[in-house]
């Protein structure tokens, strides 16, 4: 069945629709649960059309999603992608499958009559309202999108020279884990093999795949919002002095970029909670709890930690106690008293 696309603005209490996609795998479908859950709670004023997609969910992964809306409810749209659709050539890792790119399908897939949707990570926490972010005006743009906090320039890496020019010209990198798509300004303009071309022009030197092909595409065509609100990197947060309550309070969408609070094979901080705070709103807790236990366990991430912390302070103590020994040679060399100098 069709959604409806009617227009209900004349309505008053009609609520809004919100459309918002994200991509994902089997792998990943308990963690999407995860954060659709802090989605659908922290909107009630809006009626949401989640469009997913994937290439290879079961009936089953797909029925527990649908679920899931339909108990908040919302509505579920499975986009189901063809993997053959994508050059051999472009570069993918664990950290950036191939699910990364399907994003850049969604101006062509989407019914014309959805002019705008906002692209979600899997990875992050909706921890309160955003209409006001999903209202944004584009001002002519095609995305509203935020900063990448985990990039600084220059590049450390091969990048540095692949948007050489857009380094000089004093460009803004941004992430693409949250992406305000303005549909009907990307139909006019570009499509899916827009970026395919690009991929085989730049000869495929992109590390974060889909990211550096939007970047690359629409550097100058971006609007951004304030990544401390919407996309808060939470390790790069931690390390910068905030925590968990602040975040709770104050942060509209955590982005658990690179570790994740799921993986025990980390050293692990604070703000990964409000994560596990939805986790236990969802029927998985209990086996992703036990999961991560269980790595956390078998995992020696934290001892080597710990023992190369250990090693590298008997290290620094050994080198102070030498600077110390010199001090006390050059004191002992130096005059006394003012008699003694010649």
């Amino acid at each position: 069945m069709n959604p409806d696309f009617s227009d209900t603005s004349s309505c008053s209490a009609a609520p809004l629709r919100m459309n918002v996609a994200t991509a994902l795998n089997s792998r990943y479908m308990r963690y999407t649960y995860v954060m659709l859950t802090s989605l659908f709670i922290n909107q009630p004023d809006a009626e949401i059309h989640v469009y997913l997609l994937h290439s290879d969910l079961s009936e089953k992964d797909q029925e527990t999603l649908r679920e899931l809306a339909k108990s908040y409810g919302h509505t579920i749209h499975y986009l189901h992608i063809n993997r053959e659709s994508f050059p051999a050539a472009l570069p993918t890792t664990r950290d950036w499958p191939l699910e990364a790119y399907y994003r850049l399908l969604l101006p062509e897939m989407l019914p014309a009559a959805v002019d705008r949707i906002l692209y979600l990570d899997v990875d992050m926490i909706i921890n309160q309202p955003i209409r006001e972010l999903y209202e944004t005006d584009f001002a002519g743009a095609c995305f509203c999108a935020c900063h990448d906090m985990g990039v600084t320039f220059p590049f450390p890496d091969i990048r540095n020279e692949v948007f050489k020019e857009q380094i000089a010209a004093g460009f803004t990198y941004f992430n693409s884990g949250l992406l305000l798509f303005n549909l009907d300004a990307l139909r006019k303009r570009y499509s899916f093999q827009s970026y395919m071309e690009l991929a085989r022009t730049l000869n495929y030197q992109i590390l974060a795949p889909d990211q550096d092909l939007l970047n690359y595409m629409h550097w100058k065509e971006v609007r951004f919002l304030d990544e401390y609100r919407y996309n808060l990197f939470s390790k790069i947060a931690y390390n910068h002095g905030i925590h968990y309550e602040q975040v709770k309070a104050e942060t509209a969408i955590v982005h658990y970029a690179g570790m994740k609070p799921w993986e025990g094979q980390y050293v692990h901080y604070d703000i990964e909670q409000l994560w596990w705070d939805y986790a236990k709103r969802t029927p998985f807790y209990a086996e992703l709890m036990e999961e991560f236990l269980h790595n956390s366990l078998q995992d020696s991430t934290v001892y080597d930690t710990l023992l190369s912390l250990s090693t590298e302070k008997k290290n620094l103590m050994a080198e102070l106690a030498k600077s110390a020994s010199l001090c006390q040679q050059l004191l002992h060399m130096l005059p006394q008293n003012k008699n003694d100098v010649p």
